[in-house]
């Protein structure tokens, strides 16, 4: 019988009632480090720093700019110790990762160098400093990795102090200080953001990466669910998740990277994930979350305790209605998965038609596979004039068997063989979500500033009838002046079982393939030739994708910077409710992050056409 998405979610929904046999009463308790919170009274004892936004009906505006180191209202160092002694000794003051490699800092070593460059490309290393970007392009280059020690290293786009947290109440400290000193405030989990959302010059940085603690909930029963769940710290990432649901056996909704922090810029994005065709969105799983405000104040938020800040949170972008200290994430049964690989090129036998007749039948069959429950990532690349390559990374089965994803994909094997394309697909069934996931998703690579990105979310629409070849000629203009696809056939699936009524991209809700393009240049272009590339990227290329695909989408967090009219692409509809919220909870304008909702409002001082770092000051326009 062939597979439909009714069956599989009746399949887990069965299993998941077969598990749950007592109620809880109590939501999930807030971990030990939530309950240090700040005090009005520690904070009142030095209001003009640490007190906390009394968020009066007049609602207040920040000076033009935000101060900037070397300015005279910047705070002095006698208040800096004095954060610092507040905050128990979190402060610290930013030194770049590769500052070893120069002789300009007083960190100079050549042995740490060395280990920084041969690791450059681990996302690990930029994961556990408290101000690297894993995409260093826009913080401005200014501290790269280098073998000559005399080149001159300077922050750039790296935030000025971090707070390295470990409690609510330093957060809530380095809040309060950001709004009332006009700092410039960012918020970095992972730094896996294609815009570098997480740094700004002159910045205080809050740092979630310590907050760690994963607590499972065999049995949860709160506001409407019952079934296993998830609190997560928001310094947790995807493989830290999928490990402990491993452990726990069941299954969770997480990213594809392992080092995408869930509970913060993953689900504030919305959140895709190798599950997205069974379940829904990463933000679809949220059963509540712990939020300290911009008003430094701290709160719970859930479908009845801030519902209009239940909503934006889950979608709505990061750095833009406050810091989130830890989610609740609902889970499902442990399920089998099987996966299938293979590439296929031109050659002497496949012609460049030939190659994309083949990538057409794929696209063919996008709804059809997700409709299944199934999710693709594939890579299409130029190999040379008239050359091209398709690889499966994999093509993956969620709740499949293996003769039950065979029957699945061999319509499709079959039409490849139909054009003379010859595949050899591997087919693995494995016991698990996490065993799947292990065994098949390569460590993702980080670190370079050759390249740059843009993505498009296309509906089902694009891939059927004539629109199909509209799509097809699209992405084939793209990947032959020299883009890169990174490719999904996903869909945010609906799920009854999860509130979908928040704030995730409406294009998500029809998309069925999700596309990435990437652009590179020579590792020693000059900022024209990068600007160049990028232009081309966004008003040539993008321009194509966006004319065939016109009212849907792009993902935010794997998105353009340079995206034309972002509120539209990256929010769809829901930009004026969000824009209004963000008002109403942010009205001294302290949070900010470039395409996040209201960073219209502001801009950065000394940018470069198409090259938009954050290296510059913060100014309102």
């Amino acid at each position: 019988m062939a597979l439909t998405r009714f069956t599989i979610v009746a399949a887990v929904l069965s299993a998941w009632a077969d598990q749950s046999t007592a109620i809880s009463s109590a939501c999930a308790p807030r971990f030990t480090w939530e309950d240090a919170q700040l005090t009005d009274s520690i904070a009142s004892s030095n209001a003009s720093l640490f007190g906390f936004d009394s968020n009066s009906t007049t609602a207040k505006i920040s000076p033009k700019c935000k101060v900037f180191p070397g300015d005279a209202a910047w705070p002095s160092q006698l208040v800096w110790n004095l954060f610092n002694v507040t905050l128990g000794g979190a402060l610290i003051k930013t030194v770049p990762l590769a500052a070893p490699c120069y002789n300009n800092w007083p960190q100079h070593d050549a042995a740490q160098c060395q280990y920084v460059t041969n690791n450059w490309a681990d996302p690990h290393l930029h994961v556990s400093d408290p101000t690297s970007a894993q995409f260093p392009l826009y913080q401005g280059r200014t501290c790269m990795p280098t073998d000559n020690p005399n080149d001159n290293c300077t922050l750039g786009g790296y935030a000025s102090y971090s707070v390295a947290v470990t409690k609510v109440s330093q957060i809530q400290l380095a809040l309060n200080l950001a709004r009332n000193t006009n700092i410039r405030l960012v918020v970095r989990n992972t730094g896996h953001d294609f815009a570098d959302k997480s740094i700004g010059a002159g910045a205080l940085s809050v740092w979630t990466h310590k907050l760690k603690d994963i607590q499972f909930i065999s049995n949860y029963g709160c506001k409407g669910f019952q079934g296993p769940a998830f609190k997560i710290g928001s310094g947790v990432e995807t493989e830290d998740l999928y490990r402990a649901a491993e452990q726990n056996s069941v299954t969770v909704v997480g990213g594809e990277c392992r080092t995408v922090g869930i509970a913060g810029g993953y689900i504030a994005g919305g959140g895709h994930s190798p599950m997205s065709s069974l379940v829904g969105m990463g933000a679809d799983q949220v059963l509540s979350m712990d939020v300290v405000l911009p008003s430094g104040r701290y709160v719970t938020v859930s479908e009845d305790s801030y519902p209009d800040l239940f909503w934006a949170l889950r979608g709505g972008g990061g750095s833009t209605y406050g810091v989130v200290t830890s989610v609740t994430v609902r889970a499902y049964p442990k399920i089998p998965v099987t996966t299938m690989t293979f590439g296929f090129a031109t050659s002497s036998n496949v012609t460049a038609d030939t190659f994309w007749a083949g990538i057409g039948k794929y696209m063919s069959y996008f709804d059809t596979f997700t409709a299944a429950g199934a999710y693709g990532y594939f890579l299409t690349v130029g190999i040379g004039p008239g050359q091209f390559f398709f690889q499966f990374m994999p093509m993956w089965g969620n709740n499949m068997t293996k003769p039950q994803f065979t029957t699945l994909v061999t319509p499709f094997l079959n039409d490849l063989a139909s054009l003379g394309i010859a595949v050899t697909p591997n087919i693995t069934e494995y016991p698990s979500f996490y065993s799947a996931y292990t065994g098949t998703f390569p460590p993702e690579q980080v670190g370079n500033t050759n390249s740059h990105a843009a993505s498009r979310l296309f509906p089902k629409e694009n891939f059927q009838g004539t629109k199909l070849n509209q799509t097809l000629a699209a992405v084939r203009y793209a990947i032959e002046g020299g883009g890169v696809l990174i490719g999904y056939n996903i869909r945010s699936a609906p799920n009854p079982t999860v509130n979908q009524a928040n704030s995730v991209n409406p294009a998500w809700r029809k998309t069925t393939g999700f596309f990435i393009l990437g652009a590179s240049w020579a590792a020693n272009a000059t900022d024209a030739e990068i600007a160049q590339v990028s232009e081309t990227m966004t008003t040539d290329w993008m321009a194509k994708w966006r004319a065939v695909s016109p009212g849907a989408g792009s993902y935010m967090s794997e998105g353009d910077i340079n995206e034309p009219n972002f509120q539209q692409s990256f929010y769809g509809d829901y930009y004026p409710k969000l824009l209004a919220l963000k008002k109403l909870y942010d009205p001294t304008g302290l949070f900010y992050a470039p395409t996040a909702v209201g960073s219209e409002d502001w801009y950065i001082t000394d940018q470069e056409a198409w090259i938009p770092t954050q290296n510059g000051r913060l100014c309102r326009k």
